[in-house]
């Protein structure tokens, strides 16, 4: 999966109170009150004391998933502190009783995991990190263990705004002010342009097109160029109705596994194994089959067949924008080409829907 860097301080290099941020988009950070500098982190000694990122450019916007990692040191702890806040987007911080915990604002309420009965040690190097896919998903790790998780996380991100604060509240008072130290802290995302390149590899199995795929690709991008504005901008609310029913579909699917995200992920590698490998598809046939058989083993019948029906839902969803006459009859004909296989794979999953 593709990740940007978007900021990188290692608070190893200053300049005029700034912590320098070593990636090409300069989002450097401000050493704001009672935050002293030093090699290889930041000592915030007093509650006026955080480290804040303008937003100066869209390296800090457009997020459709997140990743913030932190190297910390905290002093005993006895409030909320801040860790690092995207103001009204997302917060990562460690309450009063040493949880961490990571949530994403939606409009109306702040939401995401904890890590439960396992805390943050005070007075002690600690890295922790929290990553949103996008989606649904989020985690929290300590120390590079997963320690809370949670598939019911708001889809799509509020974008922060002004600014992203470490160690305090943003634009706020200095109740969350975080004590101690704060060493190495990294923010990646993921927007838009990313999930279609890593859509791409996966289609094509990151594999190089060949000559006649080629052709076909340049064809299809003529044929779109050149749809009177009444049809593009019909496949283009068609696009969006697909695309909110596929996430409407996956978080259905998530609710429903019973072992949660990692089934899911299994499910995943398999339908994406049997894409890939399709010379191989009777061996991936027979893994996916098991795959459902195990849930069967730990569901009830109605869960089994739940489940069936929203694999049967995904191809009605997949096949949704499809229309009939010129020059459409002909962009099925130039996808045959880019995906030879495509029938092929639908039949399969549709052999293992049948026999589970």
């Amino acid at each position: 999966m593709t990740w940007t860097i978007v900021c990188d301080l290692p608070m190893k290099a200053f300049q005029n109170n700034q912590a320098l941020d070593t990636t090409p988009f300069l989002n450097h950070a401000d050493l704001i009150g009672s935050a002293n500098q030093n090699y290889g982190y930041v000592n915030i000694y007093a509650d006026d004391g955080q480290i804040e990122i303008p937003i100066t450019n869209d390296s800090l916007n457009k997020f459709t998933a997140l990743r913030v990692q932190a190297l910390i040191n905290p002093q005993q702890i006895t409030r909320r502190f801040n860790i690092v806040e995207g103001w009204m987007s997302f917060a990562f911080v460690i309450e009063a009783d040493g949880r961490l915990h990571a949530t994403l604002y939606d409009g109306q309420n702040w939401d995401g995991p904890d890590s439960g009965n396992t805390k943050v040690p005070p007075n002690q190097w600690s890295r922790v990190s929290f990553e949103y896919d996008g989606v649904s998903y989020g985690k929290i790790t300590l120390n590079g263990n997963i320690i809370g998780s949670s598939a019911n996380l708001p889809t799509g991100m509020v974008q922060p705004q002004q600014v992203i604060t470490i160690g305090h509240w943003p634009r706020g008072d200095d109740r969350y002010t975080f004590k101690g130290k704060i060493g190495h802290v990294r923010i990646e995302k993921r927007d838009y342009e990313d999930y279609w390149r890593d859509a791409m590899a996966t289609a094509f199995c990151r594999k190089p097109l060949t000559t006649n795929q080629t052709a076909a690709l340049r064809e299809l991008e003529f044929i779109f160029a050149h749809l009177d504005e009444k049809e593009r901008l019909s496949l283009k609310k068609c696009a969006a109705k697909q695309s909110k029913q596929l996430v409407e579909w996956l978080h259905k699917l998530r609710a429903l596994l019973p072992r949660g995200y990692y089934s899911l992920k299994k499910l995943g590698l398999n339908l994406r194994e049997a894409w890939c490998c399709i010379p191989n598809i009777g061996k991936i046939k027979l893994e996916l089959l098991q795959f459902f058989r195990a849930i069967k083993d730990q569901a009830d019948p109605a869960e089994l067949e739940q489940l069936i029906a929203l694999m049967e839902e995904f191809f009605v969803i997949a096949h949704l924008c499809e229309k009939k006459g010129q020059p459409y009859d002909r962009i099925t004909e130039l996808n045959r080409i880019l995906f030879p296989d495509l029938d092929q794979w639908e039949l399969a999953i549709r052999e293992v829907l049948a026999a589970a």
